[in-house]
């Protein structure tokens, strides 16, 4: 399939030993003999036919991005850019041009299309080198349209919405084949189809519950496991996710929790390797540059229309190139989808000592400076490798260096600023990610919870009342808006209960 293109189906007949050869999700090459079949509906033959194949023999595609093909001239193209110093600039301006701004989203989706490496270690175990990127913000803000494009540039893509799916979802399901006597098969989802490639998911928030529960093995190990209808099957999902989600309140609001606003739980967000929030924020300069670049784009679009469809000579191609200019990518799609396929199938970057040491030090250092919450986990440190190999990767270089390292911080940097800092202290907190409740609220949590087992110990009703605890709590410096916010979050929790209004007890008392 090209880049974007959705698979077609047809059914195969296998018999003796080229069945079972093959699961689902795999590439391969059917060599066999095409046959039509009338269709019916009961005793009455209809007049569209179905296309079936018996199948001769069966090849396998063993290398990445076969369907890709990169001419010795497209070679001699892709090694002579690669040098190029402006080569992550001109990189970042061939994604989605129409789409004003989003610099530093851009310059992270460049970095997923190359991705870092997968690698086997000697104990069996799989380290994943695709980077997994989420973005997030408010109607109108191009998510899905960044999606849509992206499935363009990628070797090997399948778009996918979590509302709109088919049976087998984003993951993989069991259906009645319809082919020779009805028993059950495996269907494969959007991330099985999209193995060894880009699986674009816009809406994934509004995914169905059984691609949800599925979907932390599909990212993380990138393989999923199937026990449906009597069929026992582990299928390959070795694809990046790029997604896309909407605030549950119609807006994003940085100062609320990321899994408040949107309908994912914090277990699945954390497999993301990067979450950026993209907002619509009234400002007269930002603003002013976004107008002009849409109106352009547009006046350039309708020039180019008519001088296609009229002839007469009002507009010249100068005006006309005048007008798009800004919205014409440095790298056409199609190069970009080879120079990509190029690189994933030749550059295999290892990282240099400095580099690590940057890594080590940059990891080392941020956690002992945050004593009272926990910036990074090993999760990211993992993510920091994938980007810097991917950054090396886009220049063709088998050695990641310190700018490759340095250039991983800064992307992760943005996206912990946005979505991983406690708005209370200022301070980078993975937990508002990983758990959803940063470090402090922790702590909020913990000295309420022992103002309530103090009170229910010295009351005769073996319960502690709302005005008590919030006196207590604003004698150790917590104001009452927050108590309250903790007491209902304890409540919803089901850690406390309320045995009449106003009063509580912890649970299990």
């Amino acid at each position: 399939m090209r880049g974007g293109a959705q698979p077609e189906r047809i059914s195969v007949h296998l018999e003796d030993d080229l069945v079972g050869g093959v699961a689902p999700g795999d590439r391969v090459i059917v060599n066999g003999i095409l046959h039509s079949t009338a269709r019916h509906r009961g005793t009455f033959r209809l007049t569209s036919f179905d296309k079936t194949m018996d199948a001769v023999s069966i090849e396998s595609q063993e290398y990445a991005f076969e369907e890709v093909e990169v001419s010795k001239e497209d070679e001699k193209k892709i090694v002579k850019i690669s040098k190029d110093p402006e080569i992550y600039e001109k990189m970042r301006q061939s994604i989605a041009p129409t789409i004003y701004g989003l610099d530093v989203e851009k310059d992270a989706l460049v970095l997923q299309l190359f991705g870092g490496i997968a690698k086997e270690m000697p104990d069996g175990t799989r380290t994943r080198g695709d980077i997994h990127a989420l973005l997030v913000g408010d109607p109108g803000t191009a998510k899905s349209q960044m999606l849509s494009y992206m499935s363009k540039l990628a070797p090997r893509s399948v778009y996918a919405s979590g509302k709109a799916s088919s049976a087998a979802g984003l993951t993989a399901a069991a259906v009645r084949d319809e082919f020779g006597e009805g028993q059950w098969t495996l269907e494969a989802g959007a991330l099985v189809l999209a193995d060894k490639g880009l699986a674009c998911i816009d809406e994934i928030d509004k995914m169905e519950e059984t691609d949800r529960s599925s979907l932390h093995q599909a990212m993380e190990q990138q393989e999923i496991s199937v026990a449906k209808a009597g069929i026992n099957a582990t299928l390959k999902s070795r694809c990046a996710v790029l997604a896309a989600a909407n605030p549950k309140l119609g807006r994003f609001d940085e100062f609320i929790p990321m899994h408040e606003q949107i309908n994912m739980p914090p277990a699945l967000l954390s497999r993301f390797d990067l979450i950026f929030s993209i907002l619509d924020k009234p400002n007269r300069k930002t603003d002013t540059d976004l107008a002009s670049h849409i109106l352009q784009s547009h006046k350039g679009g309708e020039i180019h229309e008519h001088m296609k469809k009229t002839s007469d000579n009002m507009y010249s191609k100068s005006q006309e190139s005048t007008f798009l200019k800004h919205v014409l990518p440095v790298f056409e799609p199609e190069f970009l989808r080879k120079y990509v396929a190029y690189a994933k199938r030749n550059v295999f970057p290892v990282m240099t000592d400095d580099a690590l040491e940057i890594l080590q030090n940059y990891y080392v250092d941020f956690r002992s400076s945050s004593k009272d919450s926990v910036p990074f986990t090993p999760r990211q440190l993992e993510a920091f490798v994938r980007l810097a190999e991917s950054s090396a990767r886009i220049r063709l270089s088998q050695e990641a260096n310190v700018e490759d390292a340095k250039r991983a911080i800064s992307i992760i940097d943005q996206y912990l600023r946005r979505v991983g800092t406690d708005r209370e202290t200022g301070k980078f907190d993975i937990d508002i990610i990983a758990t959803g409740i940063s470090h402090s609220q922790h702590e909020r949590m913990r000295v309420i919870l022992d103002i309530i087992q103090r009170l229910c110990q010295e009351s005769t009703e073996d319960s502690a009342s709302r005005s008590d605890i919030i006196n207590e709590a604003e004698i150790q410096g917590i104001e009452s808006r927050k108590v309250e916010e903790v007491l209902d979050r304890l409540n919803r929790n089901g850690q406390i209960y309320e045995p009449s209004h106003g009063k509580y007890r912890l649970a299990g008392q």
